[in-house]
């Protein structure tokens, strides 16, 4: 059984590729920076699908970044690396992988910046909106011509995770607040007022795949995780 995911380096990706590590007869291909796979270069990531030996059971597009600036000062080569990671990887991993991927699953792991805009975050929520907007374009389309499962999984604010740190910091700097009044700030907008824990999460994520019964099911949805 062979697991394409993105970003399984750090944050929930690795905690998602922890647990799935885990499993039975499970090959992992971690597509990230750290193991010299830039989702962000078309040719190193049709490269590496090429290198995958036989059909991949679940892709899973967790890989994601953001740098928080005002609209004024946002400088254009950080809102393209922003939607080159959050949103064309997306459609470049899928691509490379389609052939591949026959009878198989994909779940897309967006946010709920995709329906509820964070502050300062212009290329993040729009990288996030087309990730919403393609996952269920995908799934229209993979199906009939594929036999693909497409879903996504919208978690609120990740606990504890490299990103999330950066954003309480940024954040902190762009509002003249300490860091802790900014997590603050940030918490009082959703809905129950708590960061989702990564782990917690991940686990959701690998009961949703553990059987492919339960995520064809899931066909189409995306599922919002925290708020």
């Amino acid at each position: 059984m062979n697991i394409v995911i993105t970003g399984g380096s750090s944050g929930l990706g690795a905690a998602i590729k922890a647990l799935m590590e885990e499993l039975d007869g499970v090959t992992i291909h971690d597509w990230s920076i750290e193991t010299d796979v830039d989702i962000t270069d078309h040719n190193a990531v049709v490269k590496a699908a090429g290198k995958i030996d036989g059909m991949v059971d679940v892709l899973i597009n967790c890989a994601g970044v953001n740098h928080l600036q005002s609209i004024e000062w946002l400088r254009l080569t950080d809102f393209q690396h922003v939607m080159n990671v959050n949103a064309t990887a997306l459609f470049t991993v899928t691509q490379a992988l389609l052939t591949r991927l026959e009878g198989g699953a994909i779940c897309n792991i967006i946010s709920n910046a995709s329906h509820m805009p964070m502050t300062h975050s212009l290329a993040y929520n729009a990288s996030k909106g087309a990730a919403h907007i393609m996952t269920l374009q995908m799934a229209r389309e993979l199906w009939a011509s594929h036999a693909i499962t497409v879903f996504g999984v919208s978690p609120n604010k990740l606990h504890s995770t490299g990103m999330t740190k950066y954003v309480d910091k940024r954040a902190a700097e762009l509002r003249h607040m300490t860091a802790e009044q900014a997590r603050e700030y940030q918490l009082s907008k959703l809905p129950k007022g708590v960061e989702t824990d990564p782990a917690e999460l991940a686990e959701f994520i690998a009961f949703l795949l553990a059987k492919k019964q339960r995520h064809m099911y899931l066909h189409g949805c995306i599922i919002p995780y925290g708020a």
